[in-house]
């Protein structure tokens, strides 16, 4: 019988993947078992207990290996892993003593409520990860009436006692308290953007409902970039957007058009139309939340039909596209932008290509904060984030922000010679091009209370608040080398204005709106040139 429960205990290691020593350890155990069951005098008692204290040394350690040599501690898969391997141990200690007469069946119970202790620390854990709160409580109900068990069979140390009925009342007690702790807030899609959980002034005497929101906010973006965004060809180093899709984001419908460009039908020949193609990042497609909202490039077509009232017709295209930078849009170039002939190119870029910004800015070391878990217990979840929340900006929040280098430094960075590329581009198929500075719900003379508020979805806020800085001198300098370019400052109104985002660089419908009136006041001029009847363009 023994031998049979030793062969079991081994298997169970192996299917756990246990260290080698610790298999072999329970195998020499087995052996020991089955040769002292089948004939006792076939091995001599020095050797025999030379052999146990072999067995011994390897089989000890075997509990706590599992959470040393896997990346899986403290996840469901670790908790698991490591009770069988505990398991297995606690077999093994059951058949450990080979020769001695069984000490009737008391022996047994000490293994039982061994296996049966760790299997309420599984049980517990797994109600924890999973958010599972009545299993939470029925698994502290189970673990307390081991507890009794405990003492009734054993004469355990009065110190462990106490630890033990204080942690499980405390657990108790905690579940009483929680019944009175509001939960997190439930957003509805209907409902989030009219709370404004992404707006500082609402958020701030909150900060779980910021958490909560950008978490909400990130999976829907992810839904919507799902349905409308496909894997790239060879030609283009990232995804593009798919032809012909649609999708939604919150309450706003997103339209993808047969030519892969957000917004309404348009011919590939441009006939007598005059033709703007609004060039960026997710900023220019449009982080639209609202059922009217509308991506500026859309506001800003629509400013020029009321305002200028032109005598030939007018596109602005929206070729922003999400997660691309000025060196994808430049890949894009030949091969969708020039075919539709443009008379001018707005670039609004920024965000997505700081990295290209780097060699100019100091190293920054850091990781991405942490995220807010449900469990079974809200107040010590919410205890539990604020406390890493607090030790993570004690330990990755740059305390000084380094001055940027000099604009010459800036002049050879990669950018540079990205908006140079482009500038190139648009002199030889003589096309207008307007370049602008990229503006960000948080900058330089932000409250360090702002900068933080930020944190949670932007870790690196404060570098990418001196990119920005470097990146305006980049535009600005551009500009000025090139006579013909036409330069527009967004910053006025904008730049630093937290309540115009809803996070630190996608705007509010105001922010949209604010920054086409910014881009037809820098282009009008030069539009109303371009549409008089006497020009022939």
């Amino acid at each position: 019988m023994r031998a049979l429960i030793g062969g079991s205990a081994v298997a169970m290691s192996l299917r756990a993947n246990c260290p080698w020593p610790g298999i072999a350890g329970l195998g020499l155990l087995t052996a020991l078992v089955i040769i002292g069951e089948l004939s006792p005098s076939m091995l001599p008692s020095l050797a025999s207990k030379v052999a146990l204290v072999i067995a011994c040394v390897l089989t000890l350690p075997v509990p706590v290996t599992p959470w040393f040599i896997t990346n899986e501690s403290f996840t469901l898969e670790g908790y698991i892993r490591g009770y069988q391997v505990v398991l297995a141990w606690v077999v093994a200690v059951s058949i450990l003593p080979v020769g001695i007469p069984t000490a009737g069946p008391g022996r047994w119970k000490l293994p039982a409520m061994t296996s049966a202790g760790f299997a309420g620390v599984l049980w517990l854990a797994t109600a924890w990860s999973y958010n599972l709160r009545d299993g939470f409580y029925a698994g502290l109900l189970v673990n307390l009436a081991l507890l009794i068990l405990w003492k009734l069979w054993f004469h355990l140390p009065a110190f462990i006692v106490l630890t033990a009925n204080t942690l499980l009342l405390l657990g108790i007690e905690l579940g009483v308290v929680d019944l009175f702790v509001p939960p997190p807030p439930r957003l509805d899609p209907h409902l989030a953007t009219a709370r404004k959980y992404y707006s500082f002034e609402a958020a701030k005497k909150d900060p779980l409902a910021f958490a909560c929101w950008w978490d909400y906010f990130v999976e829907q973006w992810l839904v919507m970039s799902k349905e409308v965004i496909t894997a790239a060809d060879h030609t283009l180093p990232s995804s593009e957007l798919r032809p012909g899709s649609h999708s939604r984001l919150f309450d706003c419908p997103i339209s993808i058009n047969s030519l892969g460009f957000r917004g309404r039908e348009i011919a590939r020949e441009k006939g007598n139309a005059y033709r703007i193609v609004a060039l960026g990042e997710s900023t220019t497609f449009g982080c639209t939340l609202g059922r009217e909202d509308k991506p500026w490039p859309e506001l800003l077509e629509q400013m020029i039909h009321q305002r200028l009232k032109p005598r030939r017709p007018v596109e602005v295209i929206n070729a922003g596209v999400p997660g691309y930078s000025l060196e994808d849009n430049l890949y894009r170039l030949a091969r969708d932008i020039l075919p539709l002939q443009p008379d001018m190119i707005i670039a609004y870029h920024g965000y997505n290509g700081f990295p290209l910004l780097d060699e100019s800015l100091p190293p920054v070391f850091g990781k991405d904060p942490p995220r807010y878990q449900p469990r079974p217990l809200r107040l010590v979840a919410k205890a539990d984030y604020r406390l890493k929340m607090l030790y993570y900006r004690w330990r990755y929040t740059t305390r000084s922000t380094p001055q940027p280098r000099q604009s010459s430094d800036v002049m050879t960075t990669k950018y540079a010679r990205a908006y140079r590329d482009l500038v190139q581009a648009a002199q030889t198929n003589g096309i207008r091009l307007v370049l602008a500075n990229f503006s960000m719900a948080a900058n330089s003379q932000s409250t360090p209370e702002v900068v933080d508020f930020y944190r949670s979805g932007f870790p690196l806020v404060r570098r990418q608040i001196q990119a920005n800085v470097l990146h305006a001198r980049l535009v600005k300098q551009i500009s000025r080398q090139h006579p013909e370019i036409c330069f527009v400052d967004t910053h006025p109104h904008l730049d630093g204005q937290h309540e115009r985002f809803v996070d630190l660089v996608h705007m509010t419908q105001k922010g949209r709106q604010q920054l086409a009136e910014t881009f037809f006041a820098g282009i009008k001029t030069v539009l109303e040139q371009d549409l008089s009847p006497r020009t022939n363009k």
